[in-house]
């Protein structure tokens, strides 16, 4: 009996051992807090620049995301649309929709620009739907899965283009943050998204439209560039903020969050505080010559491909390095865009990035047994 209850002893002993060695070798996720307290349901803080995830809480969840669903909606149209300025008639579908509206009226004709800014500052769901009718709402929808699979996301799914409740219309802080990062590269959304004020012109049958944006960081932060709020009852207080400085581009998203503006504020500010933006490779640098025996030429230049840019916090700057892996010397012949080695960015003992260097000179092999052996295969 002694002795089954020294083997149990023995046994939970070694068990915690091996779980307390397990838990001291996690792997390290890079850029990733992942103790990062939020009051949102799902959040992330996403650097645009170099794609790199700040901070995240439940950034993969699938999340009900309200009217931050016009981002996509937005870029679709924007996308897909020849005409901006030309008025149109708008179909009655979108006559007295749910929710947020501009009051668009029956028979009235307004252009795609206009809808967009209404879309965007006034978060009308009646520009949705118009802009969606426009289109043909089905062809419409379709056009917004397409970008779901062109940006490779697997957490999000739109059932319609304003952001309405259903079950099947949900997103990912992560997925909403990659997918306004790739809208602000288009100009016009960037420049709809970060308008302050507009004014819609008098239309047929509508006099004119006021419109204030209604994320008031882009009021209050120096350098926020927009992008949308989203409220229902479902999804909460929702948020998609963007701000640009120092040369990176943060995106803070909150999905659920009653202090959507202050925790927006607060996750941009402690990003710009820790993070830095820094280029570990340049692309199509030099790096150095390597000796050539045997050739026309007694050296050839070596330079990069690729650049590799991230931002990484500035207190684990020194954790980092770049290293060449080339030879000392290259035997004729060597060909143009020839790869001859490789360039690799640690962090700390781990590789996190590599890619080819390749040699920017060519040059033949002189030895004779050499030339004649090339000729005969060529006869």
């Amino acid at each position: 009996m002694i002795k089954n209850k020294t083997k149990i002893i023995y046994i939970l002993l070694l068990m915690l051992l091996i779980l307390t060695i397990s838990m001291s070798n996690k792997p390290i996720v890079y850029g990733i807090s992942s103790e990062m307290s939020t009051s949102a349901k799902g959040m992330v803080v996403y650097e645009g620049v170099s794609d790199t995830v700040l901070y995240g809480n439940n950034s993969n969840d699938r999340l009900p995301m309200a009217s931050t669903t016009k981002i996509a909606t937005a870029i679709v149209a924007i996308e897909n649309c020849n005409d901006l300025k030309t008025p149109f008639i708008v179909s009655n579908k979108a006559v007295g929709v749910e929710g947020t509206s501009i009051y668009l009226k029956d028979g009235e004709a307004i252009c795609m620009y206009d809808l967009l800014l209404g879309l965007m500052l006034a978060s009308g769901n009646d520009c949705a739907i118009a802009i969606a009718e426009y289109f043909g709402y089905e062809n419409f929808m379709n056009l917004m899965q397409e970008l779901v699979l062109k940006l490779e996301l697997s957490n999000t799914h739109f059932d319609n283009p304003h952001g309405l409740d259903s079950d099947t219309h949900y997103t990912s802080a992560y997925d909403l943050a990659v997918i306004t990062d790739y809208a602000l590269d288009n100009e016009l959304f960037r420049e709809i998204c970060s308008t302050e004020r507009a004014i819609i012109p008098k239309t047929n049958v509508s006099e004119e439209r006021y419109l204030k944006h209604k994320n008031k960081l882009l009021f209050s932060m120096e350098n926020c560039i927009g992008v949308k709020t989203g409220f229902t009852d479902n999804a909460g207080r929702c948020l998609v903020n963007a701000h640009e400085e120092n040369g990176m581009r943060v995106i803070s998203v909150v999905l659920n969050c009653g202090p959507m503006f202050e925790e927006c504020e607060r996750l941009t500010n402690k990003a710009l505080s820790e993070y830095v933006l820094k280029e570990f490779i340049s692309p199509y640098s030099y790096v150095t010559d390597i000796n050539v025996v045997g050739g026309e030429k007694n050296k050839i230049s070596v330079v990069t491909i690729n650049e590799f840019t991230k931002a990484i916090k500035q207190d684990d700057l020194e954790r980092y390095s770049v290293k060449y892996d080339v030879p000392d010397v290259l035997e004729a012949p060597v060909e143009l865009n020839s790869v001859v080695g490789k360039a690799y960015v640690y962090y700390d003992d781990e590789i996190i990035f590599e890619s080819n260097l390749i040699a920017i000179d060519e040059t033949r092999n002189i030895d004779i047994k050499y030339i004649l052996n090339e000729i005969l295969e060529k006869w």
